[in-house]
């Protein structure tokens, strides 16, 4: 009599709807678990690629100041160049030429302005593979682009630092230039009178004025053809990137 008691007392099985619904239940959970996380993924995600695009547009206003300045001093130097050149016909056995001739050549040749990007977030970018976070249309083919445009402009510069080169060791066989210790020398002017010949052996001299004209011709195609249109791109692409992620000082 007490077994059939106890028997009586097991639970019922569960119908099937109730493991229905117990299965949805977690299911709806786990999903709702999944998508929750993957939103807040996306919000950071999003949130560190207008980061690292705050900081993009920074290294670019960095890169215009610098391009301006790069401009202004070639354009400065290329001025200068002119009124050395004015010196290829004369005598330089008078002192007044040779006063002259060292004066522009401190003043305007052993200055020069290189352009160098500011290109630390594109390395971040690249270095962690945080490029796959920019996801606005066009965004990354601009940064890329951009890239290209610098690496371009390097390639350039490079020309004309090798010819820079050349002439600077020209200038070492044909100048001397205790000069600078031997007279006064105030904002780059030789005031005093003695003035070292200058080492025209070879036509030396000759050369020196012929790549100076070489010389003033690539500087003028890198400032015109690479350095003002890069400066443009950069202003653009500031503005390009502002509008896209409104981004506003």
């Amino acid at each position: 009599m007490d077994a059939h008691q106890h028997a009586g007392n097991y639970p019922k099985p569960k119908k099937w709807k109730e493991y229905f619904l117990e299965f949805l239940m977690i299911f709806l959970a786990v999903t709702l678990g999944f998508l929750a996380e993957n939103f807040r993924e996306h919000l950071n995600d999003r949130a560190k690629e207008k980061q690292y695009i705050e900081s993009f547009i920074h290294n670019l206003k960095d890169d215009t100041t610098r391009l301006r300045h790069v401009i202004k001093s070639n354009v400065k130097q290329l001025n200068g160049l002119d009124s050395l050149l004015m010196l290829s016909d004369v005598n330089m056995a008078f002192d007044s030429n040779r006063k002259l001739f060292y004066s522009y050549v401190i003043r305007y040749w052993y200055t020069r302005a290189t352009f160098a990007s500011n290109d630390v977030t594109l390395e971040e970018l690249k270095s962690t593979g945080d490029y796959r976070l920019i996801e606005k249309a066009n965004v990354a083919d601009s940064l890329a682009k951009y890239e290209s445009e610098i690496n371009n402009l390097y390639k350039q510069a490079e020309f004309y630092k090798g010819y820079f080169k050349e002439i600077v060791s020209l200038l070492d066989e044909l100048t001397d230039m205790s000069v600078l210790g031997e007279t006064a020398f105030i904002e780059r002017k030789i005031t005093g009178e003695v003035i070292p010949e200058l080492r025209t052996e070879n036509g030396k001299l000759t050369v020196f004025f012929n790549k100076i004209l070489i010389f003033k011709t690539i500087t003028k195609t890198l400032v015109e053809n690479n350095l003002k249109p890069q400066l443009e791109s950069s202003k653009r692409l500031i503005k390009f990137l502002e509008d896209k992620y409104d981004i506003h000082d």
